[in-house]
């Protein structure tokens, strides 16, 4: 069995294994696992296993090794900034504290105040602070998690009846499992087809789902269903907004409203329970309150678009035609982006402009473009899995396009919301990086061309002076003042200022332009830094351009660049057009 004969539920269980958060990741392993080949099982011990910690014994047994402390980390890390080591202080004396008890909702203030207070910790764009100040996250995650162990929590039950258990289960199995993972976490959306198709939820979720728009992540003992938040910015997977009951009115006119419902799955049989958490439903908040039919309309057919013609091309099997991998691999993915701008990116410039004076409207649409630019994410890293993608460049070139992608939404819902700018406005600004390093690019082969006459001048002098007549010795003239080392040494120097020139245009250009292992802070090869430069109108109309820079300056070079910023995906004949 190959990867992509997985189906969504069962990559779904290997990617929401942690088990510091879980107890079940072993059943869970062993019931998908021996079903793949070897190659496959590879693949996802490498890419899923191996990372949360989980490792093959001498007696070829999956083992698993806790994550390192908080103590250690900071002990370990190698850093100036006074004030990271002073927070990373603060969190370690949290988990470390003898309280015995403690208020579930004070300690959510606590905890994402400390989260919040570090994400936005200045590293002075130090990539090594970045790397320590995650570490530092991280391992404050996984001590909170066993920490609330060993506490009583004082909780409010509430319309849900809330109690320690699923107070606690919450906690680690959604809000530390979703801050750890981060794009990597994975939920289901009830507005997905493929969520109705699914037989592993009961029906009474998947009815409401038709009517309701919210995700679900599943649990050890429970299903935990979240209502979408109204902004982009905001988490939907928040441990404080989940204690949260919102209510209005008074005595027997009081209401409340619900962000998150809980299923005891051991008591989906029970009616009682079931016509409660059906009254439970009926408090849920839904984001397409107010919002208008066209905006509506428009994101259920890129979700529909989505699914049944650009989701198929990553779990078809790959081409064996006797092409090399990265060549069936380049164009399985060009045919997916080409395919992804016709459908859905060429149309989304105008549908902005249709909200640009309904902000209800604008914050509907950008949130559902968000979360399509993370299902793509989370589809193609899943497309990666497979043992033939594992160690493409394009697979990894287009994960950083989806991520880039991600963020360059965001900064224009940003500007649009806070500047109150029109689209044209800022539609200028968008296209400035991308324009100038064609012009800086330009500029360089000029050099390295002239550099290149050079050679070829130090080239045939030579070969006149070994094999040449006596009058083609006399009229090749003196020896080249500059020597083959001199021209080597310039060509380096003008990849360099190359080099030079777009990171730092990074800094200032940061509208049009991400880069994602600082921004995002998603390191996808560290053998790489990666640079996306917003393409098409208002810089989404297509998938951004992303210059891959190695780390070893020895092996950059002008033609990489060139080739990202002017290919062009729609060169050759179109298979087929969009008839929507």
């Amino acid at each position: 069995m190959n990867i992509h004969d997985l189906s969504e539920y069962q990559l779904y269980k290997l990617k929401s294994i942690d088990p510091a958060l879980s107890s079940d990741w072993y059943e869970s392993v062993e019931k998908i696992l021996p079903k793949l080949h070897k190659k496959s099982q590879y693949s996802i011990y490498k890419n899923i296993l191996k990372p949360r910690g989980i490792t093959i014994s001498a007696d070829k047994k999956l083992v698993y090794k806790r994550p390192e402390t908080l103590s250690f980390t900071i002990g370990s890390i190698k850093t100036n900034n006074k004030d990271l080591i002073s927070i990373a202080s603060h969190m370690l004396k949290v988990v470390s504290s003898d309280i015995k008890a403690y208020n579930a909702i004070a300690l959510a203030d606590k905890v994402e105040a400390l989260l919040g207070y570090l994400d936005n910790l200045e590293v002075h764009d130090s990539l090594l602070d970045q790397k320590s100040r995650h570490r530092i996250r991280i391992a404050f995650l996984y001590e909170l998690a066993n920490w609330i162990d060993t506490i009583e929590l004082t909780i409010h039950s509430g319309l849900r009846q809330l109690n320690d258990d699923i107070v606690k289960s919450y906690f680690k199995e959604v809000f530390i499992k979703q801050q750890i993972q981060g794009r990597d976490f994975r939920s289901w959306d009830s507005s997905d087809l493929e969520f109705q198709e699914l037989t592993h939820f009961p029906a009474f979720i998947k009815k409401e789902g038709l009517d309701r728009k919210f995700f679900i992540v599943e649990g050890q003992r429970y299903w935990f269903l979240i209502g979408i938040a109204d902004q982009i910015d905001k988490n939907p997977y928040s441990f404080r907004r989940f204690l949260h009951e919102d209510s209005s009115g008074g005595g027997h006119h009081q209401f409340v409203y619900l962000t998150h419902i809980v299923l005891d799955k051991k008591r989906m049989k029970d009616s009682k329970y079931l016509t409660h958490s059906s009254y439970c439903m009926s408090r849920l908040y839904t984001l397409d309150r107010g919002v208008s039919d066209t905006i509506l309309k428009f994101v259920n057919e890129i979700k529909r678009l989505y699914s049944c013609y650009l989701k198929p091309l990553l779990k078809e099997p790959l081409e064996q035609d006797g092409s090399q991998p990265e060549v069936i691999i380049k164009e399985r993915l060009i045919k997916y982006e080409k395919q992804l701008s016709l459908l859905i990116l060429q149309k989304l410039p105008n549908v902005i402009k249709l909200t640009e004076n309904d902000i209800n409207d604008r914050n509907y649409l950008f949130y559902h473009l968000d979360q399509l630019a993370k299902q793509m994410s989370d589809n193609i890293q899943d497309f990666r899995l497979q043992p033939l993608v594992m160690y493409s460049d394009s697979g990894e070139v287009m994960v950083i396009k989806l991520i880039a992608m991600r963020k360059l939404l965001d900064k224009l819902r940003l500007v649009l919301n806070a500047e109150q700018q029109r689209v044209e406005e800022h539609a200028d600004h968008i296209k400035v990086p991308l324009t100038t390093v064609k012009e800086k690019l330009e500029e360089t082969e000029i050099s390295l061309s002239e550099l290149q006459s050079y050679k070829d001048n130090i080239a045939n002098y030579n070969e006149v002076k070994e094999k040449g007549s006596f009058w083609q010795k006399l009229k090749a003239g003196k020896t080249p003042n500059y020597s083959l080392e001199d021209i080597i040494e310039t060509e380096q120097s003008v990849n360099e200022d190359l080099f030079i020139f777009i990171v730092r245009m990074a800094k200032s250009q940061n509208k049009g332009m991400v880069y994602p292992e600082f921004e995002c802070n998603e390191i996808i090869n560290e053998k790489y830094r990666h640079y996306a430069l917003a393409d098409g109108e208002l810089g989404i109309s297509r998938l951004p351009r992303v210059l891959r820079l190695s780390e070893n300056r020895s092996r950059f070079n002008a033609d990489s660049i060139k080739e990202a910023v002017y290919q062009d995906i729609f060169e050759s004949n179109q298979e087929w057009k969009s008839q929507v």
